[in-house]
C-alpha cells in the first residue's frame, strides 16, 4: 500500500525577479506498499495556458518519494504527473491527477499511481497502488485540525489497504516509533514503522493468541495463548518458549525486569510476575480482579488497572518492584462504585495520575478523585501539553485538541470509527477502522 498527500502551497519570502502568483507543489508518497523496487522518480506540471514545468527529479529513499516544483502559475486544471522507475530504468508506476492552484493558499490532491504490468510482471496484486488524500482550500491549522469545530481538515499521509486488512484489539507504540497490532484473529502481531512510513515483517502466533505485551523499546513482544502458554518475540522475527501460567494469561504488562500477568487461576483472579531473563514465575498472589484495561507507571513502580467480573467496577492499583521482583497489595479506590469508570485507562505524561475513559483524573499516589475533562474519550494522546482525545461519532472519528485547562481548541472528523491515537516524532498517528477488517493510519500535524 503507497499513501501520499500532494500540497499546493504559496510561496513564502518570493525573490523580486520570480514571477507572482506562483504555488510550490510539495509531494510525499509512501512506498510501504511498493513491489516493484522504486529507485527513482519525476513530476511535471502541465496545463494548456501554461509552459510545462519538469520532469523535476524526486527524491526516493526506503519509505518515500518526495519532492517539490516550485513557481508553478495559479490557475485551474493544473495536471501534476508522477512516473516512478526500478533499478533499470523501467517506468513501473505512474498516474496524474488535476489540481486548482489558488494563489496564497493550501490544497491537498487526491493521485492514484498505477503499476506498469509490462515491466513489473510478477509481482503480486492488481497493479494498482492507491494514493489517498482529501482536498482542502486554506492555510492548514496548527492544531492538526480547524478551528470551527467541523470543518474537515487536511487529510494528512494515509496510510491503508492490503497490509491494514486486520481486526485491531490492541496496540502500542515503542520509543522506537513501532507501533505493534495486536490481532487476535490471526494470531498476530502487525508492525509499522511510523517514522520510515513502512511496514515491518508481523509476529506470528504458535496458538490461540489471547493477549500482547511489548516492551518499551520494542526489543521483546510476547504473546500469551489460551492454555497459559507465552513465547517471546524478538525483533528478528524469532519467537522462543517464555513461560506457562497455570491458567490463560488474559492481560499482560511489562513492568521493568519482569512480566506482570493476571490469569484466571486460585481464588478469583491472580497476579504473577514473571522474570523476563528466565522465565520463571518469582511471585504471585491470588484473590485479585482481572483487567479491562491495565497500564505500568515506572516513576511510581505500580501497575494500575480497570477491573472487571465485580459490579460495581473501580479502579485500581498493584505495587510492583520492577527490579527485586515483588508484588504488593491491591488497592482499590475510595469510591466502590461512585464514578462510570470506561475504559482505556491512560498514565498521565508526568505519571502524577491516571485518567479513564469517562474523562475522569485520579491521583497515582491514592487513586483520590482528581479533576475531569468534562468529554469522554475512546483514546487519548499527549503533545506539548495538549490532550489530543479521540472519539466516535456515526461513522467517523473525532479528533478534539484540548488545551492543559480543558478548553477545546479544535475538532477535526476523519472517516471510520476511532480505535487509537499515538505522538511520535512530532507527528500525530490515527488509527481508524473503515469497514470490518480493514484499518487506515493517519499521520498528521499535530
Amino acid at each position: 500500500m503507497l499513501a501520499a498527500c500532494t500540497w499546493l502551497a504559496a510561496c513564502q519570502g518570493t525573490p523580486p525577479e520570480e514571477t507572482t502568483g506562483t504555488e510550490s507543489i510539495r509531494m510525499e508518497i509512501s512506498l510501504a506498499g511498493d513491489v516493484c523496487g522504486v529507485t527513482s522518480a519525476d513530476a511535471t506540471v502541465s496545463a494548456p495556458d501554461m509552459t510545462t514545468l519538469g520532469p523535476v527529479p524526486l527524491q526516493v529513499t526506503e519509505a518515500v518519494i518526495q519532492g517539490r516544483i516550485s513557481q508553478v502559475p495559479a490557475g485551474t486544471a493544473r495536471t501534476v504527473r508522477v512516473d516512478a522507475f526500478n533499478a533499470s530504468g523501467l517506468l513501473v508506476y505512474s498516474g496524474s491527477t488535476l489540481v486548482d492552484v489558488v494563489a496564497g493558499s493550501v490544497t491537498s490532491a487526491n493521485i492514484v499511481l498505477r503499476r506498469d504490468l509490462p515491466n513489473c510482471p510478477n509481482a503480486p496484486g492488481t497493479g494498482d497502488i492507491d494514493i489517498t488524500g482529501s482536498l482542502e482550500t486554506g492555510e492548514p491549522s496548527t492544531d492538526g485540525g480547524t478551528s470551527d469545530g467541523g470543518t474537515l481538515p487536511d487529510g494528512g499521509l494515509v496510510l491503508d489497504g492490503a497490509q491494514l486488512a486486520f481486526n485491531l484489539d490492541d496496540a502500542t507504540l515503542t520509543s522506537g516509533g513501532i507501533i505493534h497490532f495486536f490481532d487476535r484473529t490471526a494470531d498476530r502481531v502487525h508492525r509499522l514503522d511510523v517514522a520510515n512510513r513502512r511496514f515491518l515483517s508481523s509476529y506470528t502466533g504458535t496458538a490461540d493468541a489471547v493477549s500482547m505485551a511489548v516492551t518499551p523499546d520494542g526489543t521483546t513482544t510476547y504473546l500469551a495463548y489460551t492454555g497459559g502458554r507465552m513465547d517471546a518475540f524478538s525483533q528478528d522475527g524469532t519467537a522462543r518458549f517464555f513461560a506457562a501460567a497455570p491458567e490463560t494469561v488474559s492481560s499482560m504488562v511489562v513492568a521493568g525486569n519482569y512480566l506482570f500477568t493476571i490469569d484466571s487461576s486460585g481464588a478469583w483472579d491472580s497476579h504473577s510476575l514473571y522474570q523476563r531473563s528466565t522465565g520463571a514465575r518469582v511471585a504471585t498472589a491470588e484473590w485479585r480482579y482481572s483487567a479491562r484495561s491495565l497500564v505500568f507507571s515506572p516513576v511510581n513502580k505500580r501497575v494500575y488497572l480497570l477491573n472487571s467480573g465485580v459490579s460495581p467496577t473501580d479502579v485500581t492499583m498493584v505495587d510492583v518492584d520492577p527490579v527485586a521482583g515483588t508484588l504488593g497489595a491491591e488497592r482499590d479506590s475510595p469510591y466502590h462504585g461512585d464514578y462510570n469508570l470506561p475504559n482505556p485507562i491512560r498514565l498521565l505524561p508526568d505519571e502524577s495520575g491516571v485518567m479513564v475513559g469517562s474523562g475522569l483524573f485520579f491521583n497515582a499516589a491514592d487513586l483520590t478523585y482528581r479533576t475531569s475533562l468534562g468529554l469522554s474519550f475512546v483514546d487519548v494522546a499527549f503533545h506539548n501539553g495538549r490532550y489530543y482525545l479521540i472519539d466516535t461519532v456515526g461513522n467517523t472519528t473525532q479528533l478534539r485538541v484540548l488545551s492543559s485547562t480543558f478548553d477545546i481548541l479544535s475538532a477535526s472528523y476523519y472517516p471510520g470509527v476511532a480505535k487509537r491515537v499515538f505522538v511520535h516524532g512530532g507527528e500525530l498517528v490515527l488509527i481508524t477502522g473503515v469497514s470490518t477488517g480493514q484499518l487506515q493510519v493517519r499521520i498528521l500535524a499535530p
